[in-house]
């Protein structure tokens, strides 16, 4: 499905069904990793064969946090989702990852944006920030009730970027090669409920970085030619990575003078937003020519 953001709506959904509770639009049955049952607390109830979470189950207090049951194994793509199920409100409710080191209850009586509160996390707040070592940076459009939010790590390049409603919001965060990584949900709203919808991975090779330059009809002979190839070409990572390689020229222009004005906040360990691997694609181009007039 393809849905355009509205700014005149706070926010997006991916779907116009009215019961989101029963509502299965963009989710799919491919779960490598779910939430953990050993975060089912008071604060936290897990359900739908711990897939869904509901958070604060009464009052809240404080900041209720919940991880993955694995780890992110290192070179390799993983792509998770999650689709918001009540209204989002509150101090803040947030996507994102963390390492082991990262303390879940240590906010359980505080009231906080708690993912990338610290070193040991990195988060995407539904105000539309993102935060790591307690910096903020605008990065995208709020989300809300109905929105699905996608996550994409990519622990060989080291970079994390987020999805919404399966848009690209561009690179959030760069330096996390050397990170060992949790995926991680957290909320300080009552009643607030999110949905884990897809969770998948594949190992890094040449082969998934061909799937950003490849057609449509591409895919499909090579599906049909090369049936070893299915998992790949017919995988969500082949639409994931197509979108940063099906800009127009005017938009690639546009692309371009954005990146002549800005640099990289390495410091932050933050990459700007519209950071996309076209205009990597791009200098890779030019510098292979440069060599060759050289010659």
């Amino acid at each position: 499905m393809d849905f355009e953001y509205n700014p005149m709506w706070p926010y997006a959904r991916f779907c116009d069904c009215i019961s989101l509770t029963s509502c299965r639009c963009g989710e799919n049955n491919v779960h490598e990793w779910t939430w953990d049952k050993g975060n089912d607390t008071y604060t936290i109830v897990l359900s739908e064969n711990n897939l869904k979470v509901k958070f604060h189950n009464g009052h809240s207090y404080g900041t209720a946090v919940v991880r993955g049951t694995n780890i992110l194994e290192k070179n390799r793509h993983h792509y998770w989702e999650v689709k918001m199920l009540s209204c989002i409100y509150g101090t803040d409710v947030m996507v994102g990852v963390g390492t082991s080191n990262v303390n879940l209850n240590s906010a359980e009586r505080d009231f906080c944006s708690f993912l990338g509160r610290d070193n040991e996390s990195f988060g995407f707040s539904y105000h539309g920030y993102i935060q790591h070592a307690g910096k903020k940076r605008n990065y995208g459009a709020c989300f809300g009730q109905g929105s699905l939010i996608g996550v994409y790590l990519d622990t060989w390049r080291g970079t994390l970027e987020f999805f919404l409603n399966r848009k690209p919001l561009g690179i959030a965060f760069t330096g996390l090669k050397d990170f060992a990584l949790y995926p991680m949900v957290c909320s300080t709203a009552a009643y607030s409920m999110m949905r884990l919808t897809h969770s998948c991975s594949v190992p890094a090779s040449l082969s998934v970085s061909c799937l950003s330059v490849l057609k449509s009809s591409h895919r499909t002979y090579l599906s049909t030619m090369i049936p070893g190839l299915r998992y790949l070409t017919q995988s969500i990572f082949a639409d994931i990575l197509k979108t940063h390689s099906n800009r127009d020229d005017e938009d690639e222009k546009d692309q371009l003078e954005f990146l002549t004005n800005y640099v990289i906040l390495d410091d932050f360990d933050f990459a700007l937003v519209g950071m996309g691997r076209k205009r990597k694609k791009i200098c890779k181009f030019e510098d292979v020519h440069n060599r060759h007039d050289l010659e």
